[in-house]
Parts: C-alpha cells; sequence; structure tokens
C-alpha cells in the first residue's frame, strides 16, 4: 500500500497527473480542482493502487470515522467518474459488489520502483492539530484558574459582536460514549446567547476542525465562532471554550471549569453564565432557566436522548424515546423532556410506520403534560401542534401553530423547516423557500434543511441555488428517498443524466428494486416508445412491493400514466402523507396538475378551504396568494 508521504509528490493515473499539493487532477491543459471529500475518496483509491478500498475505510479516512450513509459515498464516487470523464464500461474506478472499489489504471509515481513502493506503511489520513491546541489551550486555562480574555477590536469600529456561530465540542476522551456532551454543551451555549437582544446566533452540527475561524465565519456568514473542547476522565469533567473573531482569528474571550460529571447541568450553567458575562459583561442572575432539571440522572438522560435524536434513523427514535421517558420519570416537572418526547412520537408513523392517529393523539397528550407542569415551553410547543395539524390537512390550525413557534424567545431551526414543508404542501412555494431559509440560518449543518432549501430553489427554477443546496445536503450525509429523488430530477433537468440515473436507482433500490427494472424505468422516461414496457415494470415491482409511493407517484407521471399518479395522489386524503405532499408542486408534475380530478383532490385534501382564507387562487398549475 502507497503512503501518503509517496502520494504527496504527485503521481499519475492512466492520462490524468494528480497533484495532491494543489488538489488538482490535469490532463494537458484541462486542470480539475475536486471537491475536499471527492479528493479524499481519490486519495484512498490511490494508496491501495489497485487494491480494494472498502466502504467502511472510507468512512474513516475520508468522513473521519463519523456514522456516513451510502450516497454520500455514491455521490463522491459519481463526481470522481465525472472529473476523469469515466463512463460504462468504467476505465478507471470499478464497482466492487458488496466490498467497495478500486483503481483499474495503475498508480505511477515519478523515479520510484512501483512493486517496491507497495510494500509501504499503512496510509494514516493527516490529523488537525486542533486536538493539541485545545489541550494545550485547557491546560493553560486551569493553569491560571480562571482566564477571561477581554475583547479586541474586530470588524466594527466598536469590535462589538453581531453573530456567532457555536459548534459542537471537540470530545478530548477520545470515548465515543461521551460524544453526547460535546452536543449538549454547545446547546446549552446556543440557547444562553439566543436570549441576548440582537445577536444573531447559529448552530453547527460538525467541529469543523480542519477549517480555521476566517472559513467557519465566511461559511455561516457571522463575526465570531465559538469552539470548545470536552475531556472527561473518570467522574472529572473538563470544559474548555474559546470565541474568536472570523475577520483575524483574534480571541474575544476564553474560559474553562473543572468538575464532576454528576454536576454537568451546574457546569453547563455556570460556564455558559461565564460565556456571557465575557462577552457582554451581563448579570448573571438573567441566565437562570425555568426549564433545567436538578436531578443528574435524569439531566443525563435528556443530554444522551437529544444527542441520539439528532441522527434520526428508526433504532435511534426508539432508544430516544426511552431516553425521553425516563427522564420524565426521574424528573416529572422538566418541561423540554416532554416536548422532545412529544416531537419524536409525532415522529413514529414515517420511522417506524407506527399508527398516524394514535401517534398524533399521543404527541398531543404529551405536549400538554408538558406545558401544564412547565410553560416555558408552550410557545416552543406549537412546532408539534403544527407538525400534528400537518397531518390531519387542518392547514389554517398548523400555520397558527408554525407561527407561534417560529416567534418564540428561543426557536429551534426545525419549526422553521416544518412549517416551510406546510407552506409547500398547499403550493406557496415562494413562502416555503423564505421559511426553509431560516431554518438554514440557524442550523447550517443540517443536512435535511439543506436539502429542503436545495429543493425549494429547484420547484421556483433557481438553478444555481439548487445545485448549491444539493451539494451542501450531500456532504453532510443526506440520503432519504425524497432527497434522492428530488436531486435525481434536478440534475435530469440540467442535463446531467448519468449522475441522475445513478441517484435515481439508489432511491428505487432501497425498495428491493433491481437494477434492471430501474434502468428500464429510466429508459422509459427518456424514450417516449419505451414507455409502455417501463409501466409493466413498474406495475410488476408495485405488485411485489417494491415501489414505495413517492418513487411510483413520480414514475407514472414522467411516464404518462397520469390516471395511475391520480390514483397514488388520493390516497393522501388518508390520515398522514403516504408521500410528502410538496412533490404535486414540482415543475415536473405539471401535467399532472392540469389533470380533470386535480383540483377535486384539492379540496378533499381541505387546500382549496385553506386558498379560499389566505387570499390564494389556483391559476393555470400553480397557486398565487395575495401578500401577507
Amino acid at each position: 500500500m502507497l503512503t501518503q508521504e509517496q502520494l504527496q509528490n504527485g503521481f499519475r493515473i492512466g492520462e490524468w497527473e494528480i497533484v495532491p499539493q494543489r488538489r488538482l487532477i490535469r490532463r494537458g491543459d484541462e486542470e480539475i480542482t475536486p471537491e475536499p471529500k471527492v479528493w479524499g475518496v481519490l486519495m484512498s483509491l490511490a494508496a491501495r493502487n489497485g487494491g480494494v478500498v472498502t466502504r467502511d475505510e472510507l468512512v474513516d479516512e475520508v468522513w473521519g470515522g463519523r456514522a456516513t450513509a451510502d450516497e454520500p459515498i455514491n455521490r463522491c464516487i459519481s463526481q470522481l467518474r465525472k472529473h476523469f470523464g469515466d463512463s460504462r464500461p468504467y476505465r478507471y474506478i470499478l464497482p466492487m459488489t458488496g466490498a467497495g472499489y478500486l483503481l483499474k489504471e495503475p498508480v505511477s509515481l515519478p523515479d520510484t520502483d512501483k512493486d517496491t513502493a507497495n510494500t509501504g506503511d499503512k496510509l494514516i489520513p493527516a490529523r488537525s492539530s486542533r486536538r493539541t491546541i485545545g489541550i494545550l489551550s485547557f491546560t493553560l486555562v486551569v493553569a491560571a484558574a480562571v482566564v477571561a480574555v477581554a475583547l479586541f477590536p474586530g470588524n466594527g469600529d466598536d469590535g462589538s459582536i453581531e453573530s456567532i456561530v457555536v459548534l459542537p465540542f471537540e470530545n478530548l476522551s477520545g470515548n465515543p460514549n461521551d460524544q453526547y456532551l460535546t452536543s449538549g454543551f454547545r446547546d446549552e451555549f446556543a440557547q444562553t446567547l439566543k436570549q441576548i437582544d440582537k445577536l444573531q446566533v447559529k448552530t453547527g452540527r460538525q467541529t469543523h476542525a480542519d477549517l480555521s475561524s476566517q472559513e467557519i465565519g465566511d461559511s455561516f456568514g457571522v463575526d465570531t465562532v465559538l469552539r470548545g473542547n470536552v475531556q472527561r476522565s473518570g467522574d472529572e469533567l473538563k470544559v474548555f471554550y474559546e470565541v474568536t473573531r472570523s475577520s483575524n482569528g483574534e480571541i474575544v474571550a476564553a474560559n474553562g471549569i473543572t468538575d464532576t460529571v454528576q454536576h454537568v447541568f451546574e457546569l453547563q450553567e455556570r460556564l455558559a453564565r461565564r460565556l456571557r458575562e465575557d462577552l457582554f459583561g451581563e448579570s448573571a442572575q438573567q441566565l437562570v432557566s425555568a426549564s433545567r432539571s436538578s436531578n443528574f440522572q435524569a439531566y443525563d438522560n435528556y443530554l444522551k436522548g437529544n444527542y441520539i435524536f439528532e441522527r434520526r434513523t428508526a433504532r435511534n427514535l426508539k432508544e430516544a424515546i426511552a431516553r425521553f421517558e425516563k427522564t420524565i420519570e426521574l424528573d416529572p416537572g422538566f418541561g423540554p423532556a416532554y416536548l422532545q418526547l412529544a416531537t419524536a412520537t409525532a415522529l413514529l408513523p414515517a420511522y417506524l410506520g407506527a399508527d398516524v392517529v394514535e401517534s398524533n393523539r399521543r404527541a398531543i397528550d404529551i405536549v400538554e403534560q408538558g406545558i401544564a407542569v412547565d410553560d416555558g415551553i408552550e410557545a416552543a410547543a406549537g412546532a408539534v401542534f403544527g407538525f400534528v395539524y400537518h397531518s390531519q390537512k387542518e392547514w389554517t390550525k398548523s400555520e397558527l401553530a408554525y407561527r407561534n413557534a417560529t416567534r418564540a424567545n428561543i426557536v429551534d431551526a426545525n419549526a422553521f423547516n416544518w412549517y416551510s414543508r406546510m407552506l409547500a404542501s398547499v403550493g406557496r412555494l415562494d413562502r416555503a423557500l423564505e421559511e426553509a431559509l431560516k431554518a438554514w440560518q440557524l442550523d447550517q449543518d443540517n443536512a435535511v434543511i439543506n436539502s429542503r432549501v436545495a429543493m425549494t430553489y429547484f420547484w421556483l427554477g433557481d438553478a444555481e441555488n439548487a445545485q448549491r443546496f444539493f451539494e451542501r445536503a450531500n456532504r453532510r450525509g443526506a440520503s432519504g428517498t425524497t432527497h434522492l429523488l428530488g436531486q435525481a430530477l434536478f440534475l435530469a433537468s440540467v442535463d446531467d443524466i448519468d449522475v441522475a440515473r445513478d441517484i435515481a436507482a439508489q432511491a428505487a433500490s432501497g425498495a428491493g428494486m433491481s437494477r434492471d427494472s430501474i434502468d428500464a424505468v429510466l429508459s422509459g422516461i427518456e424514450d417516449p416508445e419505451q414507455a409502455g414496457q417501463a409501466l409493466e415494470t413498474v406495475n410488476k415491482a408495485v405488485a411485489e412491493n417494491q415501489l414505495p409511493p413517492q418513487v411510483e407517484v413520480v414514475a407514472r407521471t414522467l411516464l404518462g400514466d397520469l390516471d395511475g399518479a391520480m390514483q397514488i395522489a388520493s390516497r393522501l386524503t388518508a390520515p398522514g402523507e403516504v408521500f410528502e405532499m410538496d412533490l404535486l408542486w414540482i415543475p415536473q408534475f405539471k401535467a399532472l396538475r392540469q389533470h380533470p380530478q386535480y383540483l377535486m383532490l384539492m379540496r378533499d385534501l381541505g387546500i382549496s378551504e385553506y386558498w379560499d382564507l389566505n387570499g390564494c387562487r389556483f391559476v393555470e398549475t400553480n397557486v398565487v396568494c395575495n401578500p401577507d
């Protein structure tokens, strides 16, 4: 296996010259600079020099060992093939079924005997020095007992702070079981800072340890960056934070504290109090939260539940619910646990196929119990009510609930995201984009929110921004069926057919549909003469329960089977959503919106009534509303 040092001097793959020091792929006068993750995949493949690199190895080497869905890897492979001009039969990158990928063309090193090179040590990806810097910084802080650095002049004439991004704290102990603590400190600091008038607070879901403060500031559009680290040794917990200006990297504030893990909730509040005092000199009395558990075991379960819930899978959802239920059992007066439990319960139908009516009823019961013991969560609880009313097609009630949630003093990005979905479901795409962008401003690392913004831009015909946000969503691990379908349709609309086919295949193959069947359907969409055969394939896949409703309605619409597509769409009148209703408003569904039964469906779904109440009307195939 080739070492990183051997590769850093440059190498060739077939007719392509690879220049690692410039992150460049070159052939003659043609030069390409791949994005970082795509480059990482290339370097992992090159290190094996014809040997197989598994998906697990790619996750370790390119994604730093973070749990990563298949789709980001697939996208990087597709992008790399596109850079090399590599199409079937592949010349450069070969898939190894069930194993991974390999380079078919040999790696050629300058002035190096290849056979000797292949005996090199195992490739070890370069590691950021952020961990070392963090440990040294913390040591200095503890040695000084308490360090608070005065404000430095920055972008503004008076050095004021107008915006900040709070990143997850780095886990210096290396124990993945302590990872939930890093997100807990991020959330506590963000909630504290959101109480500051006129301060724009954003949160990140990644540490971005490989980026400078300026790069992070540019990415999030903020003037300061808050980073920190947590180190647990037995029951001892050491925490350090540092705030830097994104313009010049100067330290605005730094502080640290040591305590036992049993006092984690007190430690969070004390350190958050110091942060606010360091930055704004305000009294700690303003920081006391009415919604805080005084029970360590309860709060520990709550933090773990939040961490698991943020990484939403069917399995994680069940575990998060158990954690929130345990929190309430240990501390029945802790309102935020009820709010999170209600939210998770409302999502059970989508992730685990639970009964929609029963899940909605239970979600409302839980959140009402929470408000009864802690009225501090009442405004934020509007997101749960809005979600349930959306599921029940009570559109006006849903919108009112979301407006309450999004106007709360402290609001979660998810409330804006769900509000965006509700608006898109009734055809108000321009307003849906506004709310999606508000969600993105608060949580720019969220894969689901980046996907939502991308698809809304696509619906509105803004291809440049749609592509930018699809790429952002992919880099953050977006992999759901709706995301894949939306991206495939977008790529097809800009004539990137090969990649569109690959992504559409991923969306359908998750349900067990074979690649041959997928290719037959896609061929029918591209060639009307093959549409009849493609519809037979669709019918067979449906009979064998291999086609999710959202894939079926897209396939039938694009193949011209509008009556069949309308039959699928009519299933939306049942409780919940058989597929996400905003699909009905995508540009490719214009023919379906011209179907004679379409407006009757809008009436049955209660959307026509919403239009009437909100000054909206259906014009040709789109919704036009009076200004709010």
